[in-house]
């Protein structure tokens, strides 16, 4: 069968279909969508506002998908940080600080200073997330 010929039937059945899904929707909201005319339809005014408000919904249930995705791949949230305070204001840590804000604009860091038996306790207990502690030098 040739395309044209094809896709010019699954047009026509398709169209009592979409008549049909039209119809019951008409029906569940009380109104109509569509105004019918002796050669064709048009959007009704009401029809109008409400395709209006579906498309802005749609565009609020992608953004926040887009939201949802970031904090589940760890790309927005809350990151909780034990540190040790007097350790922590030079060098690597503040500079590994300024690098995960700007690598990561949409999550919060979330700073806790407390000493390190403290810092393990909060991860253990899931207060924190990750805690920053020196280490002594054990090659010396």
């Amino acid at each position: 069968m040739p395309q044209r010929r094809h896709d010019a039937l699954t047009t026509v059945r398709a169209q009592p279909a979409l008549s049909r899904q039209i119809q019951d929707l008409e029906r569940e909201l009380g109104f109509a969508l569509f105004d019918r005319l002796p050669r064709g339809v048009k959007l009704s005014a009401a029809g109008k506002l409400f395709l209006d408000d579906a498309r802005r919904i749609l565009e609020h249930v992608d953004e926040a998908k887009l939201r949802a995705e970031r904090v589940a791949s760890g790309k927005a949230g809350t990151l909780r940080m034990g540190f040790v305070e007097s350790i922590s204001w030079h060098g690597v840590v503040p500079d590994s600080f300024r690098r995960f804000r700007l690598m990561q604009p949409d999550a919060e860091l979330e700073l806790h200073p407390m000493l390190s038996a403290q810092q393990a306790e909060a991860v253990r207990s899931g207060h924190a997330r990750c805690r920053v502690y020196l280490q002594p030098d054990r090659a010396g």
